[in-house]
């Protein structure tokens, strides 16, 4: 493996207290990391995935993941097998039901737009959004690489789910902290069939899951279960109300809370090119496909592992 030393002045910005992505800038001996904005998100290099990694550099890979919340590789050729085994040093992988897997690979799912094809095809959804919130286990985070991208465009956004919530009025948290949020993913499919034929996202034909599966109750600020950091959990994909309250009530704080994602302090953004790998943290970040491209091909391909249950700022939920 060819392991290189990060910069000295990563040791001074420390020393000199840096802020990146609300914290101070951790050090590094055994990777390189490049913030990509102040925000979130880092480049990692001098780390080759086909080969295992050693303890000490998988436990600064680790640091820069929890820290920066999304981590990106460059020029990474691997084979399903091994993506999948850098995969399970973040915990053991999962299926989804609504995402179309990846070939033969039933615990690999991919992100596919055809040159000819629109850009609803990908369920992309037009905001700033978690995967899978419905499960009693969301995501922890995914893996995805780079098989073929556009040559201009089609990145994938990110926004600071811990920020959003860390800059809210005093009030407006103590509402959060008290509130849950009904998810579901019972109707995707549903609803996708009344659309016309060029206007369906492509969804996985079938799973395994059960109707009370796709359904779950977490709370709408999210604690991480070793830090006790707090971020914001209520986003639109499958939202479907406040525990509580009324759906025209739920739709006005959520459009708020929505809005306050969007703003540009708390994001990165990473251009997608071949053999690039990225992992982020499903959990306190919020991310988006940006689908500015036309007539070109795109293709990307995932592996996603299991979350713990949400625990929100009273504790774990008791049912």
């Amino acid at each position: 493996m060819n392991i290189q030393v990060s910069h000295k002045g990563q040791a001074a910005d420390q020393a000199a207290g840096t802020i990146v992505a609300g914290l101070p800038m951790p050090e590094f001996k055994r990777i390189t990391v490049e913030p990509i904005s102040g925000a979130c998100g880092c480049e990692i290099s001098g780390v080759d995935l086909r080969a295992p990694l050693d303890d000490e550099t998988l436990a600064e890979v680790m640091k820069a993941f929890e820290h920066f919340l999304v981590i990106v590789f460059r020029d990474q050729d691997l084979t399903p097998e091994q993506h999948k085994a850098f995969t399970r040093y973040f915990g053991p992988i999962t299926e989804l039901p609504q995402a179309p897997t990846y070939g033969e690979h039933q615990d690999m799912q991919e992100v596919r737009r055809e040159a000819h094809e629109p850009e609803n095809v990908v369920p992309s959804f037009e905001h700033f959004h978690t995967d899978s919130p419905f499960l009693l286990q969301p995501p922890l985070c995914v893996v995805m690489r780079a098989l073929e991208v556009p040559k201009f465009g089609g990145d994938t956004a990110f926004s600071n789910g811990y920020l959003v919530y860390e800059h809210l009025s005093d009030a407006m948290k103590e509402l959060l902290d008290g509130l849950e949020v009904v998810y579901s993913g019972k109707e995707i499919w549903a609803r996708n069939e009344k659309l016309p034929p060029e206007k369906r996202l492509r969804l996985r034909e079938s799973h395994g899951f059960s109707e009370d599966e796709l359904e779950n109750i977490h709370p709408a600020v999210r604690v991480h279960p070793v830090t006790g950091r707090k971020a914001l959990f209520a986003t639109t994909a499958y939202f479907k109300r406040f525990v509580g309250w009324t759906e025209a009530e739920s739709q006005a704080l959520l459009g708020y809370l929505q809005s306050l994602a969007q703003h540009l302090h708390y994001h990165c953004r990473v251009k997608w090119k071949k053999d690039t790998l990225i992992v982020w943290d499903n959990r306190f970040l919020l991310h988006r496909g940006v689908h500015d491209f036309k007539y070109e091909r795109r293709h990307l391909i995932r592996t996603t592992v299991m979350g713990e249950r949400p625990i929100g700022p009273k504790g774990p939920r008791k049912d």
